[in-house]
């Protein structure tokens, strides 16, 4: 349907709330959850590759799309057994690109291993190179290239003519895009507390983090290193008498580039050039329209700099983002 342009985000969950919905017997350790979620990406891709090239067509009895023996599979493992036939023939560029974005030593093997892309959420760059030496280092055991995985933050940019306007600019969005609500439900998924009887302007909770990471289910995103989360805030707004809106700002509600035209593009690059990121996941900070200065002034420039394309040289989205296609059938050259 996508014309190759598919890609799967595999995601783990972690509360009961999600397990008593998607699984029987509730949520799992950590160390289960990706050995199921290896398990299950696994099967998927027996799925996609039981495809065997003949000829399509329709059973006269019950009207199902087959060809003698295609798609026919069997698994038998530790979470899923299963078997049948599949029907759907391969796409445009194989399977598709598996994402991941798992912080903890199991998510990472995880994508070190299964993953071609990751979501990451630095966009501090020494943190950012820290996390990305440490996955790359990881790929050589599973026989993977530091090419094989792309990593991938997500990033905003604020462009103004001058570097002094784009400050100023990105100040302004950052407190609207910040509202007092917002404020109040950034601090509660760090502390697993209801704290809508706090003032956004005032001060922190004196209050410590609930003990019971999943006490707001789906809502507290914060279930490791709460506390010390919560003393580096506290650390934070007293040296510089933040209130809980203008710490939220702080921690979270930056832009990640800020500058004139050139400020920004020259910042992109040193990013990728010292190993903090193969690429970015651009998310505009306002709709709509909140990409159009930096298409229009920023890619130009980093076009200029020979680290952007001009043109595509694909259609899929493995084309674009350089990646090899995974196995199809021999001779199969239709789309899904």
């Amino acid at each position: 349907l996508s014309g190759g342009r598919a890609a799967w985000n595999v995601v783990t969950s972690y509360d009961a709330f999600t397990g008593e919905n998607f699984r029987r017997g509730g949520f799992l350790p950590e160390t289960d959850r990706y050995t199921r979620a290896a398990e299950f990406l696994g099967t998927a891709r027996q799925l996609w590759g039981s495809w065997a090239e003949g000829d399509l067509r329709a059973d006269a009895a019950t009207g199902e799309f087959a060809t003698a023996g295609a798609g026919r599979f069997a698994h038998r493992g530790q979470h899923f057994d299963i078997s049948g036939r599949f029907t759907t023939p391969p796409g445009p560029q194989g399977h598709p690109v598996i994402i991941q974005s798992g912080e903890s030593d199991a998510g990472r093997e995880f994508a070190a291993s299964d993953a071609e892309v990751i979501f990451s959420k630095h966009s501090r760059i020494d943190a950012a190179r820290d996390f990305y030496r440490d996955v790359k280092r990881r790929l050589a055991t599973y026989g993977r290239r530091p090419e094989d995985l792309l990593i991938l933050p997500t990033a905003n940019a604020v462009v103004a003519d001058t570097d002094e306007e784009a400050a100023a600019y990105a100040e302004e969005i950052s407190r609207e895009l910040v509202s007092p609500q917002t404020a109040i439900a950034h601090l509660e998924a760090v502390w697993g507390r209801d704290l809508s009887a706090y003032d956004p302007d005032g001060p922190l909770p004196d209050i410590d983090p609930e003990d019971d990471a999943h006490l707001l289910k789906g809502h507290s995103v914060f279930r490791k290193g709460r506390a010390e989360t919560a003393r580096q805030w506290r650390k934070l707004a007293e040296e510089r008498n933040l209130s809980i809106r203008e710490l939220v700002i702080e921690v979270g509600g930056r832009q990640t580039f800020v500058g004139s035209p050139r400020t920004v593009a020259d910042a992109i690059d040193h990013y990728v050039q010292t190993e903090g990121a193969d690429g970015f996941v651009l998310v505009p900070h306002l709709t709509p329209g909140g990409l159009d200065d930096f298409v229009d002034r920023v890619v130009p420039l980093l076009q200029e700099k020979g680290v952007h394309r001009d043109d595509y040289t694909g259609s899929t989205l493995r084309d674009h983002l350089g990646l090899a296609d995974t196995p199809r059938p021999a001779g199969w050259g239709g789309a899904a």
